[in-house]
């Protein structure tokens, strides 16, 4: 099994759109951009603002597994490529990027997309960073390495 899960504008417009219709008295935009805040900026967050970021992102991933209809696939062994597309040519630590798995995963293993996400079931690869300034991006490839 191999799915591809592209997480650009186009689908964060969606995703918010669904968000206000089941929230219509909310009037702050859940998920801005398509690639999540790095561990620098949620570090200097405040300890309330943390947990809300980690909730906001969950719901965002078990929408995302029900989206893409990855949902409940009990993945026991998995391994996600992710690859960032960035919409500028800043440099960037892959360690500062980190933080994406976390928020993404938790909210997979909620869904039933993954059994768990410790290091036994879940091995991560972090391509190269790429520049694409029309459309800034997160591609997560997910594959069952089940049988291997």
């Amino acid at each position: 099994m191999e799915e591809k899960i592209v997480i650009d504008k186009e689908l964060i417009k969606v995703y918010n759109e669904h968000y206000f219709k089941k929230y219509p008295k909310r009037k702050k935009v859940p998920i801005k951009k398509p690639i999540p805040p790095s561990l620098n900026y949620f570090i200097a967050m405040q300890r309330m603002a943390q947990n809300s970021l980690k909730q906001t992102y969950k719901e965002f991933s078990i929408w995302l597994a029900n989206y893409y209809n990855i949902a409940d696939l009990n993945l026991n062994k998995a391994q996600i490529n992710y690859t960032f597309f960035f919409g500028d040519h800043r440099r960037r630590d892959v360690d500062n990027l980190m933080l994406t798995p976390k928020l993404i995963n938790d909210g997979f293993v909620e869904a039933g997309v993954l059994i768990d996400d410790n290091g036994e079931n879940l091995s991560l690869v972090f391509n190269s960073f790429k520049y694409d300034k029309e459309n800034p991006r997160v591609e997560m490839l997910i594959r069952s390495v089940d049988d291997e």
